[in-house]
């Protein structure tokens, strides 16, 4: 695929009727991405992460196999287009070569016996990254001109907006001030009330929080001597599609072979919640089992990345029912009709 930056326009100029300073929580794809938007516009901000590095779910690693691995974030289910519409800068410089994911071997595992199967993918699609990741989108198109803006190893604590400016507060002690703030802290801690706001949120909004469905996630990656398993495999649990084994390298045009493990719901935490010397003993029982032992003998090495682990993330994503704007969202508008009115 081409340079997808090649037709990068820029949207039609906003009439903008703010001047005053924003504070961002949070330096997730959310949080990057307002910060990005206010950059462009003039609008003054401070982009504020609990952790040491910006990316939240979206994490990378360049040495473990021969391709950069996204180790959370790592699927774009939209026309890649989408890309250029999130940098919006016609003088944008690069090239994104994108993988129309389409997995050729399919398989399903239900405990017992594994079955291929040859239907059911053919009109399935979706995108990855080819040589990079959504990790190097951000690093490369949109870091660069918010990264002074941003402040590390804050974690924001207490927030008051009872008075005209905005004061968030963290666990260090030090203080913020804007006029309005935005929240994109993730959902499970949200639920949790890590945050304290004075006045109080509406019981209405944080019920809405409450509602979002955020289950343990976890994913592994094992590295093998040989290409032993198909594409993309499912294992039948109570939910369907929360489990699956896919080929981490699919169309990488890499040496390496790499199986990777997704799961994502209650159900994993039957492995969220073990260590991670646990976990790799569960995972590869499981696979010698689905393989006849092949994963014991071909096996290299491996990477557990456990978000129900992660303190500043605490699970994985956001689900809401169909065809309903997500509760996530109905609570974070919320919040911005209270918080952050941009006029």
């Amino acid at each position: 695929m081409p340079s997808l930056l090649q037709s990068c326009q820029k949207e039609n100029e906003l009439v903008v009727n703010f001047s005053g300073k924003v504070l961002i929580i949070g330096a997730g794809s959310a949080g990057m991405m307002a910060a990005y938007t206010f950059q462009q516009y003039g609008i003054d901000f401070a982009l504020i992460e609990a952790g040491p590095t910006f990316g939240g779910r979206v994490k990378k690693t360049m040495t473990f196999t021969d391709f950069p691995l996204d180790l959370g974030t790592e699927w774009l289910h939209d026309n890649p287009k989408t890309l250029d519409e999130m940098i919006n800068d016609p003088n944008a410089q690069g090239n994104i070569e994108m993988i129309s994911y389409q997995p050729e071997s399919i398989a399903n595992w239900d405990g017992s016996e594994l079955s291929y199967v040859n239907v059911g993918f053919q009109f399935y699609r979706e995108y990855k990254f080819k040589n990079t990741t959504w990790h190097d989108f951000f690093e490369d198109f949109i870091v660069p001109s918010i990264a002074s803006k941003m402040v590390f190893n804050e974690p924001i604590n207490t927030i008051d907006y009872s008075f005209g400016q905005v004061t968030a507060t963290s666990s260090n002690g030090t203080t913020f001030t804007g006029d309005k703030i935005i929240i994109t802290v993730p959902a499970a801690l949200m639920k949790q009330e890590v945050i304290s706001f004075t006045p109080a949120l509406p019981s209405t909004t944080q019920d809405r929080f409450n509602a979002i469905d955020v289950p343990p996630g976890i994913k592994v990656f094992i590295k093998f001597n040989t290409k032993f398993y198909p594409d993309i495999c499912s294992v039948d649990t109570t939910v369907p599609d929360d489990k699956i084994y896919f080929d981490g390298a699919f169309k990488k045009g890499a040496n390496d072979n790499l199986l990777t493990l997704f799961y994502v719901s209650d159900n994993a935490r039957e492995l969220t919640d073990l260590s991670d010397a646990e976990v790799f003993t569960t995972v590869m029982a499981e696979l010698d089992q689905m393989f006849n032992g092949q994963a014991t003998q071909n096996y290299i090495s491996h990477v557990i990345q456990n978000w129900s682990n992660e303190p500043f993330i605490q699970g994985s994503y956001s689900f809401s029912g169909a065809g309903n704007i997500p509760p996530l969202l109905k609570a974070r508008f919320t919040l911005l009709a209270k918080l952050i009115r941009m006029g």
